[in-house]
């Protein structure tokens, strides 16, 4: 078992491409071990690891609010035609024992929320774009913009709404919106203690 959520990180940096054999889907969790192995027969390589925050009531706290968090960790294979955005149980600094998959994801794209600018990329329509331009005047800009996949009736896979990743590398930072189907930005996760992983990085000065 991995004693910390950067070991995961470092093993999927180290992973080469694989032919899928177990295709994890929305919803499951499993056991560190089994999700690292799952993880290694997809050839997935981690891209964005940090913690969601989830805000509680804590009335017997001064401040009325408790702040729990967990790690999360977005993967890719070596195409961008699979991926997952991964949830532990534990912070991240800490040694989760299982993960879930809280989305699967199809047609990654890895952006460089480190520089200025807005990328034509990162402009989908709608009022999503006048989000993204608001965003880039705070230096919050899109890491990641992904559809997510869901497995229909009939058992087939659909796309579901697109994903983003937004990042302010200066305060390490981030957060999960997703763009519905009139284009409006729908604020979805909360992340802190956000960072790119070291392939993520190799990845994008390699450009």
């Amino acid at each position: 078992m991995y004693r910390s959520i950067f070991e995961l990180a470092a093993l999927l940096v180290g992973m080469g491409a694989a032919t899928p054999a177990l295709a994890l889907e929305p919803k499951q969790c499993l056991p560190m071990a089994q999700m690292n192995a799952a993880l290694k027969a997809e050839g997935q390589r981690s891209l964005i690891i940090g913690d969601r925050r989830a805000v509680n009531d804590a009335p017997e706290r001064a401040s009325g609010v408790r702040v729990t968090n967990y790690a999360n960790i977005v993967t890719s294979n070596a195409d961008g035609s699979v991926g997952y955005q991964l949830e532990g149980d534990l912070p991240r600094a800490q040694s989760s024992t299982s993960m879930c998959v809280r989305a699967k994801l199809t047609n990654i794209r890895l952006f460089d929320a480190r520089k200025p600018g807005t990328l034509p990329g990162m402009l989908l329509g709608g009022a999503f774009d006048d989000d993204v331009r608001d965003k880039e005047k705070r230096g919050t800009r899109p890491m990641v913009i992904t559809d997510t996949v869901h497995r229909a009736p009939d058992g087939s896979q659909r796309l579901g709404l697109q994903m983003i990743v937004y990042g302010n590398m200066a305060g390490r930072s981030a957060s999960i919106y997703a763009r519905d189907a009139n284009g409006d930005p729908v604020f979805m996760v909360l992340m802190g203690d956000t960072d790119y992983t070291p392939f993520a990085i190799q990845t994008l000065d390699a450009r």
